[in-house]
């Protein structure tokens, strides 16, 4: 489904800013990381979490007051929208990382993985399942398939949404964007910006949060 002239201008600004926000969230985080590393004896390494998760982002790279735009996801305001119920909804990417990029997104407002919670694994399971059951009706085999989130505040819309895609990536840069990091030492994940769907269901299950330092 095709936006129209407005609601296209209006989505396309906020991608814009979101792409400025995210590349200049990637430069933060892995300058956050050198100096960390050059200092680590002079400072325990979970300020570094404190630092990218708190702090860098907040000057010069905040996205514009304006309303959730993922809260008024539908066909009637220019998403192309592929699967609904009465709690979630699926709608196609407008800038495609993948061969097939979809958006699992609940109808009610989250703003992030961050904010979720023990109970919420069940959520990101039900989110899980859509998505690849929609990737089943597109024929995607099962081992070219990415589900996560990303994780702020490298995010650019504060509204959860699930990225489904079907590989390959479009190019090498749109790859480094969704890294999966396996954890060490028994946590589920190692220090990345992004969280892949099963590791977020596991660490949930497990009482903790989802953040970009290894958990």
């Amino acid at each position: 489904m095709l936006l129209d002239s407005t609601q296209n201008s209006d989505v396309q600004t906020l991608s814009c800013h979101g792409s400025q926000r995210i590349h200049a969230t990637l430069f933060s985080i892995l300058k956050m990381l050198f100096h960390s590393h050059t200092r680590r004896e002079e400072a325990p390494l979970k300020t570094l979490d404190d630092d990218v998760e708190g702090q860098v982002l907040l000057t010069g790279c905040a996205l514009p007051s304006a309303p959730c735009v993922f809260c008024g996801a539908s066909k009637e305001n220019g998403f192309d929208v592929i699967w609904e119920n009465d709690r979630y909804i699926v709608f196609t990417d407008i800038n495609p990382a993948a061969q097939h990029h979809l958006q699992v997104i609940p109808k009610r407002h989250i703003e992030s993985v961050k904010s979720l919670r023990r109970a919420d694994a069940i959520m990101v399971r039900e989110m899980m399942e859509i998505g690849h059951k929609v990737l089943d009706d597109m024929y995607v085999s099962p081992n070219l398939r990415r589900l996560g989130f990303h994780i702020p505040p490298y995010i650019s819309v504060s509204h959860l949404h699930l990225h489904v895609q079907a590989l390959p990536y479009r190019s090498f840069l749109r790859r480094l964007k969704y890294p999966v990091v396996n954890g060490r030492k028994g946590q589920e994940k190692g220090f990345s910006w992004f969280v892949d769907a099963e590791q977020a269901a596991r660490i949930l299950a497990n009482d903790n949060r989802v953040r970009i330092m290894p958990c």
